[in-house]
């Protein structure tokens, strides 16, 4: 039997148990109700008679209750990101199934949700599959991504094409960080201190003040900074250069005004700056003699991990600012019109060494990598209120940026020289380009009964991109690509009881095309296509045993239209971005929470995933053409200009690689996650005590699948946690372990597809232990 159908019955399997127990269950519950006396209240129970709690979800323009919503979304509360060290988005790997954070090229995160994620990071004016918002408020650059979380209330990941109601549409998904909310009438306030190993300091305090009954003011300042996790040895002047550092500040301020129940008025302002040495990379695959154009290759001579051998020094300074004005307005409890209006900066330089090694007679370095945006959004809406028959939202959405990449690489022998300074350049840009994007949606749930629900929406949107891109200081004419497209989405939703729920979905996801800054290619377009993705999706949210036990199971199968990768040219320096027609994934998804008694927790996740492209499709391989290039440069003679000799160009055509049967990129076969918690009282407080244990399979990180410069191999961590809270008292103590194995987990290869050509790899943080001291009032 196909894997695909052995993923899909075991998920139909799994759904029809989860049904039948579900009725089981309800029937015992029942029986049990008859025999047994009325149970006294309990403190340690939600509200909704869950001991698990009612978890809130508004990823649908709706408040909704986590495990009546039909959609596979996960949330992260601020206590299970504080329980973790979860201070960025690279953090949150191992929390949600089907959910992959990597790290590219050092400071950018790509983000992937089911394999849908973004291989064409290189390109500054491609858009992510998987849409980030803080909010609500779709952050338009994807270096903003590595900014610090602050005054997180808790997180939220859509998984499966969110192309109707959400922000921008994507086709893997979505994650929304919401931060907390100013309080009317409240003065409170609390603040944390944590110090640990690599000098560790995390400083953070937040105050929430109400100014008069309908106006209150909140909040939060943070500071994050640690010595680096591993150095460079050969930088000039330094016996350990430090990397993989940082030096974070950052603020979040929002103030609230309600004059009344029906109208609520939200100005916010966030600022983030990071100013640190470069990420560490380091060379697992270099060029003996990059000159030359050598075939053979040497890694890093150091053995340990957190050691590179390197002679330029990179830095890293980023400042990313963004205010946003929410506005709601309640008409006569039916209608509920918002407005959210968005503007958002980012100015991001960075440098480094981009050979990844140390030689004689040769470097290759980036001086300058400059990235800068302008956004401004604009998003309204009008909705029903919440009601017992039919439930409507319709909005629009209105994009604008304006951004620039200027990138400056010098090196020995190159083909130009920089003006300003004489130096010899393997590449130049210096590239303004605009986004622009509105669309217009709508969606109906229709609640046919009191258990079936019937949901429909659709989406139209259009996007253009235009780029005024100027390459080894030549001007390349004007490039401009326009797309459109239908999205949205139809829902069955029926509840079997109160507690347990099925649904299938059908949606549509979009990505807009783009256009590439290369002016000599031959198979590489100026422009490239929309990616698109049809997703089905079987869904079934259960809570058994008297709500001690939750068990949410999702399995989706995918069709890809046109998937957007990073391409090499057969001539040299001219890839770019282009599509693969065809591609296809499966896989099943389980996310389960029981508490047995008041005191013990168990938390876990688990993701089966397959994903492959389909039909033949002829592509070229950066690294492989590379040494093709030598090859042939030396059977030649070494002629003059080999690089653009014809002869050479068709033997890298003659190479071309067939993508048909080859994996999907960023998409582990198996990953997940199991946690303990356990919480009692000791002496004059109350103890808690965490552990856990993260599973990452392995992935390739890139379409080629060539096993020395793509298999990325799968790692395994723990954590721990424990916390004191004395009785009545405002302070709070823990200590956190992570990674306390101290595991040199990889988190990416990075192939570079431009430039130096090399292979380096990037690791996860080391063994981390600090302890935390709290105070709230």
């Amino acid at each position: 039997m196909r894997p695909s159908s052995v993923l899909l019955t075991a998920t139909a399997s799994l759904l029809a148990l989860a049904a039948t127990s579900a009725r089981a269950a309800d029937a015992a519950s029942a029986t049990a109700a008859e025999t047994a006396p009325a149970p006294a209240a309990d403190p340690m129970v939600d509200a909704d008679g869950s001991p698990l709690g009612t978890i809130v979800v508004n990823g649908e323009k709706r408040e909704v209750n986590l495990q009546t919503a039909p959609i596979a979304i996960s949330t992260v509360s601020a206590d299970a990101l504080r329980q973790r060290n979860a201070t960025e988005l690279a953090d949150l790997n191992g929390f949600v199934p089907g959910l992959t954070v990597t790290k590219s090229e050092g400071n950018e995160r790509v983000i992937a949700i089911r394999g849908v994620g973004y291989e064409t990071a290189q390109n500054p004016n491609s858009q992510p599959g998987v849409a980030f918002h803080i909010d609500g408020v779709y952050i338009a650059h994807v270096v903003a991504l590595n900014q610090d979380l602050l005054d997180v209330d808790h997180v939220e990941v859509l998984r499966g094409p969110q192309g109707t109601v959400f922000g921008q549409t994507s086709t893997g998904g979505a994650v929304n960080v919401i931060t907390r909310k100013p309080v009317l009438g409240e003065y409170t306030g609390e603040a944390q201190l944590s110090y640990g190993n690599y000098n560790y300091v995390r400083a953070m305090g937040t105050l929430n003040v109400p100014i008069a009954e309908t106006l209150a003011l909140r909040g939060t300042v943070q500071y994050l900074r640690h010595d680096g996790y591993g150095y460079a040895v050969g930088v000039p002047g330094y016996a350990k250069y430090p990397l993989d550092d940082a030096n974070n500040i950052g603020g979040h301020v929002s103030l609230l005004w309600q004059p009344s129940p029906d109208t609520s008025v939200t100005l916010s302002a966030q600022s983030f700056d990071a100013s640190h040495n470069a990420a560490l990379q380091k060379c697992l695959l270099c060029s003996t003699d990059p000159a030359a154009g050598s075939t053979t290759y040497i890694a890093d001579p150091n053995a340990d991990p957190r050691v590179v051998s390197q002679d330029f020094g990179g830095k890293y300074v980023t400042k990313t600012r963004m205010a946003y004005l929410s506005i709601a307005q309640t008409i006569d409890d039916k209608v509920v019109l918002k407005s959210v209006t968005a503007y958002q900066y980012l100015n991001k330089n960075q440098s480094g060494d981009n050979d990844r090694f140390i030689y004689a007679n040769y470097h290759d370095n980036i001086v300058r990598w400059q990235d800068m945006s302008s956004t401004w959004t604009q998003e309204v809406s009008a909705s029903s209120t919440p009601n017992k028959s039919l439930e409507w939202v319709v909005g629009g959405f209105y994009l604008r940026q304006h951004a620039l990449q200027n990138i400056m690489e010098y090196t020995t022998g190159g083909f130009s020289t920089d003006p300003a300074t004489g130096q010899a350049v393997s590449f130049q840009t210096d590239s303004p380009y605009q986004h622009t994007s509105w669309a217009g949606y709508g969606q109906a749930i229709f609640h046919a009964t009191d258990t079936l629900d019937l949901i429909a929406g659709a989406r139209y949107s259009w996007d253009k991109i235009s780029a005024q891109p100027v390459q080894y200081f030549a001007t390349v004419p004007e490039r401009i690509a326009t797309s459109d497209a239908l999205t949205g989405k139809v829902s069955v939703q029926y509840q079997v009881t109160p507690t347990n729920m099925l649904y299938v979905t059908g949606s549509k996801g979009y990505k807009p095309s783009g256009v590439t800054f290369a002016g000599n290619s031959i198979f590489v377009k100026s422009t490239y296509a929309k990616e698109t993705v049809w997703a089905a999706e079987v869904g079934s949210k259960n809570e058994f045993f008297d709500k001690t036990l939750r068990l949410n199971v999702a399995g989706y199968y995918y069709w890809y239209k046109d998937f957007q990768f990073t391409a090499e040219d057969p001539v040299p320096f001219a890839g770019g971005t282009a599509n693969i027609p065809r591609a296809q994934t499966y896989g099943v998804e389980f996310e389960t929470t029981w508490a047995p008694t008041k005191q013990l927790r168990f938390d876990g996740t688990l993701a089966l995933a397959e994903g492959k492209f389909h039909g033949d499709y002829y592509t070229i391989d950066k690294q492989t053409a590379q040494d093709i290039r030598a090859t042939t440069y030396a059977a030649l003679g070494y002629p003059a200009g080999w690089y653009y000799d014809p002869r050479v160009i068709a033997a890298v055509i003659a190479a071309s690689t067939n993508t048909n049967g080859k994996k999907i990129p960023k998409l582990p076969g198996v990953q997940g996650s199991f946690a303990a918690t356990y919480t009692a009282p000791v002496g004059p407080g109350e103890l808690m005590l965490r552990g856990e244990v993260i599973y990452r399979g392995k992935f390739n990180s890139r379409i080629f699948n060539v096993p020395q410069f793509d298999t990325v191999p799968s790692y395994t961590i723990g954590n721990l946690m424990i916390q004191y809270q004395p009785d009545a008292s405002p302070f709070t103590f823990s200590v956190t372990g992570t990674n306390i194995t101290d595991k040199a987990g990889v988190s990416n290869k990075f192939a570079d597809p431009y430039g130096s050509g090399t292979t380096s790899v990037e690791y996860i943080p080391p063994r981390q232990v600090f302890a935390t001291v709290g105070y709230k009032f």
